[in-house]
């Protein structure tokens, strides 16, 4: 049985109340109005959609869509994708089809809940590769993950690690790994035989001069990467995931689970996702381009209150993890929980409480960098702070 997804439960009680929304995941959307126009060619797109056939769509995805999919990734063709109705649904099919119970996951810790509660729930056991806070970055210590593997594999029940499971770049600190460190996790995989999962879902948002990883499933064979149009992309209301493998055998495992919930995409999302792939350097450029101009709006800001926060600047995607110092008598608070609920009652700003990844991030709070928005929800959280510091 699953423990309720607490992230999510956070939002369907605030996202679409709030007024502010300083949390969020996924980057600026669009209507389908300007998503059509993308190109300067409305009527080309406009028609493709109009002559859209409403009834099913191949279960593994369309082969036009799988074929644009398959572009963002070297050496892969069509065969070697899966369409999903958004990541979660592909996370959901990839453990159902793979995990079974008894079988040992090591997954980054903290992580999206479904990353790390869908094998427990399935009976598997989940080991927690933890990150660190290391000059001034957020970092996942492969040598760590190497000790994790042989730990559980040379124990008094030993067993071989089914899976190792990365949200890289990560959800919620930003952090990206240096490409040696990356290829050391998949030497690491190599050597032990181990499925390497990467959520890849905020791939393409590096800022600054951050340098791009490759696709995990580009480097290892027994790779799976994951993907979705939800962030980078800002198209979440597509519902267009999927998952990207030369492992063709473990997809027709997933295909083979995923008849028993959403059997396949919907047909307007996926003309509408054909387009946006079509146009992913427009789209992904003007995300990067808000991100990183709200990248340096948050540094203004926790530069100017660096004595109640500390702040470790993103590298890639489009969310941050600061978190709350001791401020006695500065400001009182409990934890982010507490600063969360005050903000959103005062102001109608959200922020999101680290606790709901774990409780030991209960001074934390998530940030979001990807909504144009974020300059006014950050004058009025200033501004609601200066009422209580001031006092």
């Amino acid at each position: 049985m699953f423990e309720p997804f607490g992230l999510e439960r956070f939002f369907a009680r605030h996202e679409f109340c709030a007024r502010y929304l300083l949390c969020t995941s996924d980057c600026e959307s669009m209507a389908i109005d300007e998503l059509l126009a993308l190109g300067g060619q409305p009527s080309e797109a406009l028609n493709a959609l109009q002559r859209t056939w409403l009834g099913y769509t191949e279960s593994k995805g369309s082969p036009v869509l799988r074929g644009k999919i398959a572009r963002l990734y070297p050496d892969l063709d069509p065969d070697s994708i899966l369409v999903h109705s958004g990541a979660e649904e592909a996370i959901l099919n990839l453990y159902l089809a793979t995990v079974r119970p008894g079988d040992t996951v090591i997954v980054n810790w903290p992580c999206y809940q479904s990353l790390i509660e869908v094998p427990k729930s399935l009976g598997a056991r989940a080991v927690k590769w933890n990150v660190r806070e290391r000059q001034s970055r957020w970092y996942f210590d492969p040598d760590e993950l190497g000790r994790l593997i042989c730990k559980a594999e040379n124990s008094s029940k030993p067993q071989k690690v089914k899976m190792v499971v990365l949200n890289m770049p990560h959800n919620p600190t930003g952090a990206l790994m240096t490409p040696p460190e990356f290829d050391r996790v998949v030497d690491i995989c190599r050597a032990h035989g181990t499925l390497l999962l990467v959520d890849e879902v905020y791939r393409m948002l590096e800022l600054g001069n951050s340098r791009r990883l490759p696709p995990a499933c580009q480097l290892y064979e027994n790779a799976i990467s994951l993907s979705v149009l939800s962030k980078a992309w800002g198209l979440a209301g597509l519902r267009i995931g999927w998952l990207a493998t030369h492992r063709k055998d473990i997809l027709d495992q997933v295909a083979a689970i995923k008849d028993y919930n959403s059997i396949c995409a919907s047909a307007p999302s996926e003309t509408l996702a054909c387009v946006a792939l079509d146009h992913s350097d427009e789209i992904i450029a003007r995300n990067k381009s808000i991100c990183e101009s709200n990248v340096v709006h948050f540094n203004h800001f926790f530069e100017r209150y660096q004595e109640l926060f500390a702040w470790i600047p993103t590298e890639a995607g489009s969310i941050a993890f600061p978190a709350l110092r001791a401020a006695e008598g500065i400001i009182s608070w409990h934890d982010a929980a507490d600063l969360a609920a005050r903000l959103l009652r005062d102001t109608g700003v959200l922020i999101l409480p680290g606790a709901l990844y774990g409780r030991e991030f209960g001074l934390h709070f998530r940030i979001g960098l990807g909504r144009r928005a974020v300059p006014e929800g950050l004058s009025v959280f200033g501004r609601w702070l200066e009422t209580r510091v001031n006092n």
